[in-house]
């Protein structure tokens, strides 16, 4: 088989490789990521009918990249996402797929399906090959007119916009994003607009992408901050997709006059915020650092007058039929599917290498997507 491995950290060139010979896996040789044992070892999480946590293959179409490719490529939360195997391990998130074997008892998904699946959080990883196990209840069937390539970015990126922005847009509403033409961005943009969003502004370099996406003021990053900006009135809702201590300590806690200070939610979107944790440098201290400062941030938002209400929810919380309203909002064409304009990249060691500098770049424009076989029902 096929995959794309990391066996190494951060070099890209020495530690990213496309091999021909990795194992298959089959259900009765599958190993999870977490726990390192057998699937077929592991007892099935009853989540009920249709939401029974039970394994499935799949022959992977298309697979999508994301933050959490990289993050662990840099070798700096292996506590958290590194699978118990260690290195060498397959990369990849989310794709989208034909099932090719399930368990006895499944009842849902069936042999020959269109499927998309999402990574089993926090481990990005295994998905970047011709055949991928995946686990049910992160998975959903696949309308035959969604192309595989635009499929395999629904399953987080698309999800974590569209729970985001129902959760906190409320009917006009004025809204900041800050981050607009990334992988969950694109789709937020979107989203934030079918809530009923009067006015949205984002900072981004990519002023037509934006605005095509519904965005009505485009902030250039590099050449204009967005707490100095000129507004007609403050923001209600404040999106933070970059993160950084120049969004939240020099333009959010500035007192400045976009914002309303504490009538402004400040959401700041971090995929997988426990495993963001630098242990290179020892796990005790790393884990003390990144604790006091997310709390500091949270108490500093709490008394400080001057700041907005500072909110960091989890994007990736997937409930049953999350995947299934994403899906029909793009075969219904309420959303539109961005990938980066050198997507699709293929399944072969150069190819791959350039996705993931991409990936790591932080400036794709839309999702990173790695094509691994023709999708024959488009």
């Amino acid at each position: 088989m096929k995959a794309a491995i990391a066996n190494g950290i951060e070099d890209i060139a020495k530690h990213i490789h496309v091999l021909t010979d990795s194992p298959q896996p089959t259900l009765s040789t599958a190993k999870d990521g977490k726990t390192g044992k057998l699937i077929s070892q592991l007892k099935e999480d009853d989540g009920g009918g249709r939401h029974r946590r039970r394994h499935m293959i799949v022959k992977v179409l298309s697979c999508a990249l994301a933050p959490g490719d990289s993050r662990l490529f840099k070798g700096r939360t292996d506590m958290m996402q590194l699978p118990k195997g260690g290195r060498p391990y397959i990369i990849g998130s989310d794709i989208c797929g034909v099932v090719t074997e399930v368990s006895d008892h499944e009842e849902y998904f069936q042999i020959g399906e269109k499927v998309i699946s999402r990574f089993d959080e926090p481990q990005p990883h295994g998905m970047c090959a011709e055949y991928a196990c995946v686990k049910t209840h992160l998975s959903e069937k696949c309308p035959s007119s969604i192309p595989a390539n635009e499929a395999c970015t629904l399953p987080a990126s698309a999800a974590a916009a569209k729970l985001i922005a129902e959760r906190f847009i409320q009917r006009n509403h004025r809204v900041l994003l800050l981050g607009a033409s990334g992988g969950v961005g694109t789709f937020l943009c979107q989203y934030i607009k079918n809530q009923g969003a009067s006015y949205l502004a984002a900072t981004t370099t990519q002023s037509e992408l934006a605005q095509s996406l519904g965005v009505d003021r485009v902030i250039d990053y590099r050449v204009e901050k967005w707490w100095e900006i000129d507004v007609d009135e403050p923001f209600d809702l404040v999106v933070d997709l970059v993160n950084g201590d120049n969004n939240w300590a020099k333009g959010a806690c500035s007192g400045t006059k976009v914002l309303k200070q504490k009538a402004t939610t400040y959401v700041q979107l971090m995929p997988g915020v426990e495993t963001e944790i630098d242990v290179r440098g020892g796990i005790i201290l790393s884990i003390i650092h990144f604790i006091c400062s997310m709390l500091g941030r949270a108490i500093y938002s709490k008394v400080s007058l001057s700041c907005p209400k500072l909110v960091t929810p989890q994007g990736l919380d997937l409930k049953p039929g999350d995947l299934k309203a994403v899906l029909k909002d793009v075969a219904e064409k309420r959303i539109r599917v961005v990938l980066d304009p050198a997507s699709p990249f293929q399944l072969e060691t150069e190819s791959v290498r350039e996705a993931m500098k991409l990936q790591r770049s932080i400036h794709a424009h839309g999702k990173v997507v790695i094509e691994i076989a023709k999708d024959e029902s488009e």
